[in-house]
C-alpha cells in the first residue's frame, strides 16, 4: 500500500528536480492516507519548456521509486492550469475539493500577502457600510495569517476552518496567537458559520452590526501584525 509518507518522499525528489510551484496529492491516498498507487499533481513554472521535457525530467527523478509503488504523475504549467481550470474543469475542480498540497513554492509569503489583501478588504468594506462582509474578510485574514505562520514552522497544509482548532495547532508549534479569550475565538468563528443566507438566523445578535464588523477588523490586524512577525517579517522559506 502506498502512504502519505511515500507521497513526500516522492514529492521531495520531485522538487529537486522541476521548475516546480506546487505539488499537490489527490486520490485515495489524499482522501483515506492510503492507496493502491500514488497520485499527483505537478504544477510548474511556463518557463520550465515543453511538456516533453517536463515529462522526461519527471520520469527520472521518479524512477526509484516505480519499484516500491506505482504512481500517475500529471504535469501541468500554471498558464495550462488557469485555463483549463476556468473552463470549469471536471479533473481539476475534483483535485481542488479532495486534494493535499505537499508543496508550494514560497508558501508563508504568498499566505501572508493574502492575509494581507483580506485585511485590507475587511476594512474597506467596514468603511462603506458592509459589515457582515466585512466579519467575513476578517475571519479570513486570520485564517491566512496563522496557516502563514504554522507553515513557517513545517506543519503540512490543512483545509481547517475552525479557529480554536488553528489555535491548539498553534501551541503544539509554539506559536503565540494573541487571541485574548474563548469569547474571541467564539465570535471570530461565528462569522465564518454565518456567511450563508440560511445560516443568518444562527448568529446571536442577528446580522453583523458596525461595532461587530469593527471589531473583527481589529482583532484581524492585531494577529496578522503577530503572525508576520513569527514569519520573519512575511518573508518566509521556500514550502
Amino acid at each position: 500500500m502506498t502512504t502519505i509518507k511515500d507521497a513526500k518522499e516522492a514529492t521531495e525528489a520531485i522538487v529537486k528536480k522541476l521548475r516546480h510551484l506546487s505539488v499537490i496529492l489527490f486520490g485515495s491516498v489524499a482522501r483515506k492516507g492510503t492507496g493502491a498507487d500514488l497520485d499527483l499533481l505537478i504544477i510548474t513554472d511556463d518557463r520550465a519548456g515543453a511538456g516533453g521535457n517536463a515529462e522526461m525530467l519527471l520520469h527520472k527523478c521518479l524512477k526509484r521509486f516505480y519499484r516500491r509503488f506505482a504512481i500517475d504523475p500529471f504535469v501541468v504549467s500554471m498558464s495550462s492550469l488557469k485555463k483549463h481550470y476556468y473552463k470549469g474543469s471536471p479533473f481539476l475542480r475534483l483535485i481542488w475539493r479532495e486534494g493535499r498540497v505537499l508543496y508550494m513554492k514560497h508558501a508563508v509569503k504568498q499566505w501572508i500577502q493574502q492575509s494581507e489583501d483580506e485585511l485590507n478588504t475587511a476594512r474597506y468594506l467596514l468603511e462603506g457600510g458592509f459589515f457582515k462582509s466585512a466579519c467575513y474578510h476578517a475571519r479570513q485574514a486570520i485564517e491566512k495569517s496563522i496557516k502563514a505562520a504554522l507553515l513557517n514552522k513545517g506543519w503540512d497544509l490543512e483545509k481547517i476552518h475552525n479557529t480554536e482548532r488553528l489555535v491548539a495547532i498553534g501551541k503544539e508549534y509554539r506559536i503565540k496567537i494573541g487571541l485574548s479569550s474563548d469569547e474571541e475565538i467564539i465570535f471570530i468563528d461565528s462569522i465564518y458559520r454565518g456567511r450563508y443566507p440560511a445560516e443568518a438566523g444562527l448568529l446571536p445578535l442577528g446580522e453583523p452590526s458596525k461595532a461587530d464588523a469593527a471589531k473583527a477588523a481589529r482583532i484581524a490586524g492585531r494577529i496578522y501584525k503577530e503572525m508576520r512577525k513569527a514569519c520573519g517579517g512575511g518573508r518566509g522559506n521556500e514550502s
